[in-house]
């Protein structure tokens, strides 16, 4: 017996002295049941995409190739974003609200600098409500003057919301200096360009791009049977085009470079390099590898934000961490570092992170596996319902088909140490793209890291 004193009083607790055993009722399923994939086509050319699981909450979205490097008139495909929920001919936008949420569905748009993109979830029995009413939203004919002069202050407030975020101001400013167009254009309406833009600047966007071979519908906990006949059904009498005749957007050329921006409060660094396109699914499979060789962020909850496992670990300094990001686009990409604390802290910094980089060749076999665990579990759980559905749409625009998490899994279980190694290499070749924000006095310049 082990006997603990507490305020003079003893109290006796029994210690086992024998393993506790416990019975489990039939052995566990190493995997999931795998979710359906398939893949078709709306009788009028429109891509439609579903991933059933066979749960009880759906999601639907219309994943429209119209994001902010389509851009002719800067803005504008935020601001569509903003006003593409409105009022339909013999109907008002209320009504519309208020049908979504007695049934308990959310009604969100969204935008990214490939797609624009508005989705509902739901409970599987309502999908039959909820795709008219998305479809009868995108193409609703009705831009009314009012309706385009409510939209701006809602949009001018959320461009100002986002950009005081010096990690998203910094990281918008990185593409720019990156791509400089097309995949440079910000994903932000600027109140300057709110002020130059007109409704017919929105017509116009909407008729390039919202045709047929760039509209996705995409439907997660969906049955795909199901799903077809409701979006041939629900666009019957809406016109919808076949092909806009505008030229294909020209692919985002990488440039590289420097902007400095001051600014107060800790110090906000991304230094990025030009990566590849997630369409490649092996080199999208090596980069997620790759960020997970260097970064540790997402193992654990608390302690440093550059993690323990990771080869970045090391490079971090009290008060200032840094971490890998990797973005993909259908073209192209960027992979880099992101440093975030003290100013003096950011040179000695960088150069430890990009020492790491040049480091990945000579990992061992134990932190390769590690590596290709964590990059698995970070691609599954980094992609919410809204993400997914999303990542789903732009592989259908772009493929005509979607890698699942599963496929992604068992391409990243090839991944190499040489692959891994030359996907550095190829990287750090390229000229790095450097963003700073604040003590500029502090900050190094780039031809300094």
């Amino acid at each position: 017996m082990l006997s603990v004193r507490i305020l003079n009083q003893t109290r006796r607790l029994a210690v086992p002295t024998s393993a506790v055993g416990y019975n489990r009722k039939g052995d566990q399923p190493h995997a999931a049941p795998m979710a359906v994939k398939s893949i078709g086509k709306a009788s009028n050319g429109v891509s439609v995409a579903t991933l059933d699981g066979r749960g009880p909450v759906s999601s639907l979205a219309l994943v429209i190739g119209a994001g902010s490097r389509h851009e002719e008139a800067a803005g504008v495909a935020h601001l569509l974003k903003a006003s593409l929920v409105r009022a339909r001919p013999g109907d008002n936008i209320v009504r519309t609200y208020r049908e979504f949420e007695f049934r308990g569905n959310t009604l969100y748009t969204s935008v990214s600098r490939e797609n624009i993109i508005i989705g509902s979830n739901f409970l599987r029995d309502d999908l039959v409500d909820v795709v008219p009413g998305l479809i009868n939203q995108v193409f609703n004919p009705s831009f009314q003057p009012y309706e385009f002069l409510d939209a701006l202050p809602g949009v001018s407030d959320e461009t100002a919301a986002s950009l005081a975020d010096p990690t998203t101001r910094v990281l918008d400013t990185l593409h720019h200096v990156a791509f400089r167009r097309g995949l440079g254009n910000s994903l932000f309406a600027t109140d300057r360009a709110l002020n130059s833009l007109k409704r017919s600047d929105l017509q116009a966007f909407a008729s390039a791009h919202f045709t047929a071979e760039k509209i996705a519908i995409v439907g997660s906990g969906v049955a795909h049977d199901e799903l077809e006949a409701l979006v041939n059904s629900s666009f019957e009498g809406v016109a919808v085009p076949a092909s806009s005749g505008a030229a294909a957007s020209p692919a985002s050329a990488y440039f590289g470079g420097e902007t400095r921006i001051s600014g107060a409060g800790p110090a906000h660094v991304a230094i990025a390099f030009k990566s590849g396109a997630f369409t490649n699914i092996h080199a999208h499979a090596t980069s997620l590898v790759l960020r997970a060789v260097l970064d540790g962020t997402q193992r654990l909850k608390w302690g440093s934000t550059s993690g323990a496992t990771g080869l970045l670990a090391k490079a971090a300094a009290p008060g200032t961490d840094v971490t890998a990001f990797n973005a993909s686009y259908t073209d192209a990409g960027l992979f880099g570092l992101f440093i975030k604390g003290n100013a003096s802290n950011v040179k000695s910094v960088a150069q430890r992170g990009i020492a790491a980089m040049e480091s990945v060749s000579s990992i061992s076999d134990t932190d390769l596996s590690r590596a290709k665990k964590a990059a698995v579990v970070d691609a599954e759980v980094s992609l919410n319902r809204d993400d997914l559905i999303a990542d789903i749409g732009r592989q259908v625009l772009t493929s005509s088909g979607f890698v699942t998490a599963a496929e992604l899994a068992q391409e990243i279980s090839k991944v190499t140490k040489e692959d891994v190694a030359q996907a550095a290499k190829a990287m750090l070749a390229s000229k790095a793209s450097v963003v700073s924000y604040g003590d500029l006095a502090k900050l190094p310049y780039a031809d300094e890291l």
